[in-house]
């Protein structure tokens, strides 16, 4: 593999990229699109029980992600889904810090307080829908 595309993998990898082939000049890599907790809430009111299964089974077959790369003298092409990486690359540094935390120190403690704050704005939703109706 050329240094640049190995270089170029190997920082998709850490963003949590999944190699599926990678020949001398190319690559292919994929991953999960990401999971809107916002219409996965409004499914779930609009069709309670349900609707949370039939989000996820929609979710598991709609967003695989996938991403090519090819090699060509110095350059790195980019081609397929690369609004993903487009939106990564924005908040790279938030998204390595995150995932190393994780790796460190474990899910819950990590992700506790945005949990928190997003039922917290869920039960700000539904009270403000129940004196609404």
């Amino acid at each position: 593999m050329k240094t640049e595309l190995g270089e170029r993998v190997a920082e998709l990898v850490e963003l949590g990229w999944d190699p599926q082939a990678v020949t001398e000049s190319s690559a292919a890599l994929h991953t999960r699109g990401p999971f809107n907790w916002w219409l996965f809430l409004l499914v779930l009111v609009v069709f309670p029980v349900v609707g949370g299964v039939l989000y996820l089974v929609f979710w598991m077959a709609t967003s695989r992600v996938t991403l090519f790369l090819r090699q060509e003298g110095d350059a790195v092409h980019v081609a397929g889904d690369a609004w993903l990486l487009d939106l990564q690359m924005a908040r790279k540094e938030a998204v390595v810090q995150e995932q190393r935390e994780i790796k460190e120190r474990g899910f819950w403690p990590v992700m506790w307080p945005k949990l928190v704050a997003f039922l917290g704005l869920l039960l700000v939703w539904v009270l403000i829908l129940r004196c609404a109706f």
